[in-house]
């Protein structure tokens, strides 16, 4: 039989276990919500160091295309092989070579294949090259008759025509990539794909350099400019609330 005691004190005891388990239901609804934001929080420490590392990579870029035009003056000025141009070529292929894993980063959905092909073939050249430059700003110090052999010590004349066939055509896949994706200008663009050219042409061979560091530095600043923490930060969040 219906008792009204019983559901007196049944009503009773539900009535004083409501606000305990509604606060539970609210406190785990707080705890998903705190989570979120967690995670927001994080992509966005996440998104901010990115575009810092980005950042510093692209002025490498510009500091090692400009110690890579220098080349051009100072060759002019004391010479080819000279101390002070090879300490300038030394400088430009170490920066251009940290520089260039920002270039490609920065942009590396819209290179595609052909910009990942140029960027591993110039970051493999770039620090091949760095050997040789430094070693022969060593004998250019040391023992400047080395350079004038005519048979280059093994391992330059080894690792020579490697370095030259990988930087050269990275710098043309470099530029195509550039040209196609249009992530960056079409001035820079078209010197990198004529630099090694002009490294053939007699009569414009020493100004050469001109064409490898001014667009380093060109898409360097370009990068400084597009990569913004802010507006990617802000976008990558809208993005993260909506998935959730």
């Amino acid at each position: 039989m219906f008792n009204g005691t019983h559901f007196c004190k049944g009503f009773f005891f539900f009535r004083q276990k409501l606000p305990e388990l509604l606060g539970t239901v609210v406190t785990r609804r707080r705890d998903v919500g705190i989570d979120k934001v967690k995670l927001i929080n994080r992509r966005e420490v996440d998104i901010m160091t990115f575009n810092q590392v980005v950042r510093l990579l692209a002025v490498f870029s510009i500091i090692g295309g400009f110690f890579r035009a220098l080349m051009c003056p100072l060759a002019l000025v004391w010479g080819m092989n000279s101390p002070q141009e090879l300490t300038a070529g030394v400088l430009g292929t170490i920066f251009m070579g940290l520089g260039i894993f920002g270039l490609y980063l920065s942009h590396q959905k819209e290179f595609g294949k052909l910009g990942f092909t140029a960027f591993i073939l110039y970051a493999i050249g770039s620090f091949i090259l760095m050997g040789m430059v430094f070693s022969t700003l060593v004998f250019a110090t040391y023992d400047p008759k080395v350079l004038q052999m005519d048979m280059p010590p093994l391992p330059i004349m080894v690792a020579g025509p490697f370095m030259m066939v990988t930087v050269m055509l990275s710098m043309i896949l470099l530029g195509i990539a550039a040209l196609k994706s249009k992530v960056f200008s079409k001035v820079p663009a078209i010197l990198l794909i004529l630099g090694p050219i002009l490294n053939f042409v007699p009569i414009v061979t020493d100004y050469s350099v001109l064409a490898w560091g001014i667009p380093f530095m060109w898409f360097g600043i370009e990068v400084l400019k597009k990569v913004r923490g802010g507006n990617r930060t802000a976008a990558t969040v809208e993005t993260i609330n909506t998935k959730l």
